[in-house]
């Protein structure tokens, strides 16, 4: 059913339909535009039955007319229900202007001036009039000035009318007339009204009189607008007031006023912890860079009320920010158990999950997810991930060899040279090092040109697990070289380098490349032991143990954490012992 029919059955029904809703006073609020055409509107019918049942028919008709189109019928059946009815002035406004259309202006004006003679203590009969004469210019000079003629009745006889003000502030804009806006805005502003509706309605008037977006204008205009919203919070105290301090804290967010809009929020939050105003402090907070408030009122939005989607996002995101995972996780999942979850929502569950280190628990949600995302191969991916983690090496192959699988067949987006990295360190660590070759040259080879860097690092990894392995030492040598001409000046390349010289036997070589390979790190961190215990051992096989004692010692003073290389040195400082 149509919002006409509707409105057409409740009048039927014997309702009695106001033009603003049943029993409400609407906030004053000024009409700003010139429609073309009004809509059709609703009756409100007080006469005696047999009228309004005359009425009701006729109107009835002009629906039905105007809905086909065929405007000119619909015209006399409205003039028919106005008789009824001419203290309506939106019925009044549009039969106007149909009747401009097809008799003319006069009979239009004639239409309005009745509907102000009917209902001469409403201003929106006022108001019609002058915008119907303002809008539609007459053919004789001497009636241009009908419309100010009519807003100057109309602000005599209304003064506590905001939207009167308004309105004619606005006309007189369109009309190219900006100092009479002006003072008809100031004329408003000294006006003794006690009601914030009154002050909010000229304050929006007010923003396009003296409109903020004008840069070079702002200094002068923003105060003038204020001065109507002040009044309006003025007037508006306590929490029974609230929606008028939120329109005004709305407003000076809006006109980027964000010290006064950030201090207008934290009052109302204060006063009653209101969920809107939070909303707005948060965004303040965070525009001011305040990051620890403005996560403090996230929190509190999600505590109050825990069944908003888009917040849990947002405090999932916040925590991400700061690297708290686990949290991020917490609002993220429950984000996704409100709202349901899309492929992405898992996934970017899953890589918090991997941040976090909750392992086990990534592994029962990428089982899940496999299922509900068969062809999806980045949850195989996570799987392979949490179980290398957890040391669990069989299923973790399976799961890359799982997602390599999907990425044959469609996945496309896997088939990357940084898949097959990571399956290749997957293979090597399980003990499956043919295999784990095979896969790192798949990642050589797919490896853009553009990204060397990538490839270098690969070839340098290969090259030293041959070389850890001592098989296909000439292999790893080309692979090593390739990756110092790819990257040179790399500790970590140079030192496989000097490692390969070391396995070849070419002592004094290895002596020398590993000793630049530490001369490259700037301070030396407990990661980069290994290069010294190298050294040291490079010492110990030229059979120089003073060196190489004094290479062991200083590793050792750098307290590694890798209980392999820790090993290897406490050995050497006893093989390097003075016998």
């Amino acid at each position: 059913m149509s919002a006409r029919c509707r409105r057409l059955q409740f009048c039927l029904l014997g309702l009695i339909v106001p033009l603003h809703g049943a029993g409400t006073q609407p906030p004053e609020q000024a009409d700003l535009s010139f429609p073309p055409l009004t809509s059709p509107p609703a009756l409100h019918l007080q006469s005696d039955g047999a009228l309004v049942a005359q009425a009701l028919a006729h109107y009835t008709s002009a629906l039905q007319f105007e809905n086909s189109g065929k405007l000119r019928e619909a015209l006399d059946h409205y003039l028919a229900a106005l008789e009824v009815d001419p203290a309506n002035p939106d019925l009044a406004m549009h039969t106007a202007e149909l009747a401009y259309s097809f008799r003319g202006r006069p009979v239009a004006v004639d239409i309005l001036q009745k509907a102000v003679a009917a209902s001469p203590n409403d201003p929106a009969a006022y108001l019609n009039l002058a915008r119907f004469c303002a809008t539609y210019a007459p053919d004789d000079p001497f009636e241009n000035d009908r419309a100010r003629q009519t807003l100057d009745t109309a602000l005599q006889k209304f003064p506590k009318k905001a939207e009167v003000y308004g309105f004619a502030a606005v006309t007189y804009l369109s009309q190219g007339a900006r100092k009479e806006a002006i003072a008809v805005m100031d004329k408003a502003l000294r006006q003794q009204v006690s009601q914030s509706s009154f002050w909010l309605t000229l304050g929006r008037a007010a923003q396009q009189v003296w409109p903020l977006a004008q840069t070079e204008m702002r200094e002068e205009h923003v105060p003038r607008v204020n001065a109507f919203y002040t009044k309006a919070l003025s007037l508006a105290p306590g929490v029974k007031n609230e929606p008028v301090q939120l329109e005004v804290a709305q407003y000076y967010l809006l006109s980027n006023q964000l010290e006064l809009a950030r201090d207008l929020c934290a009052r109302i939050v204060a006063q009653s912890g209101n969920i809107q105003a939070r909303k707005l402090l948060h965004r303040l907070y965070d525009a001011f860079d305040d990051k620890d408030k403005a996560l403090e009122q996230l929190i509190a939005i999600v505590k109050a009320d825990p069944g908003d989607v888009e917040q849990h996002r947002m405090l999932a995101a916040a925590y991400e920010a700061r690297e708290n995972h686990a949290g991020a996780i917490t609002h993220l999942e429950a984000a996704i158990q409100i709202g349901g979850g899309e492929g992405d929502d898992y996934l970017y569950l899953g890589e918090l999950m991997l941040r976090a280190g909750q392992y086990e628990k990534l592994i029962q949600l990428c089982r899940r997810c496999i299922k509900l995302f068969p062809d999806q191969a980045t949850f195989y991916v996570h799987a392979a991930l949490a179980y290398r983690s957890l040391e669990r090496w069989d299923e973790s192959i399976e799961s890359f060899a799982q997602a390599d699988r999907l990425a044959e067949i469609g996945s496309g987006e896997l088939s990357n040279y940084r898949f097959y990295f990571q399956y290749g360190v997957t293979l090597e660590r399980g003990g499956k090092h043919d295999e784990a070759g095979r896969i790192f040259e798949k990642s050589i080879n797919l490896t853009p040109a553009e990204d060397a860097q990538a490839a270098a690092n690969t070839m340098n990894y290969l090259g030293y697990m041959w070389l850890e392995l001592e098989r296909h030492l000439d292999k790893a040598g080309e692979l090593i070289l390739k990756a110092n001409e790819l990257h040179p000046d790399n500790a970590a390349f140079v030192d496989s380098l000097g490692w390969w010289h070391f396995k070849k036997g070419e002592y004094a070589k290895a002596v020398k490349e590993l000793q630049r390979a530490i001369s490259l790190i700037p301070t030396l961190q407990a990661e980069d032991a290994e290069i010294i215990e190298h050294l040291g051992r490079v010492y110990l096989k030229m059979n120089d143990r003073e060196n190489a004692r004094a290479q062991f010692k200083r590793a050792l003073e750098l307290q590694p954490t890798d209980a392999g290389i820790l090993k290897r040195i406490e050995e050497g400082l006893k093989k390097s012992a003075n016998q």
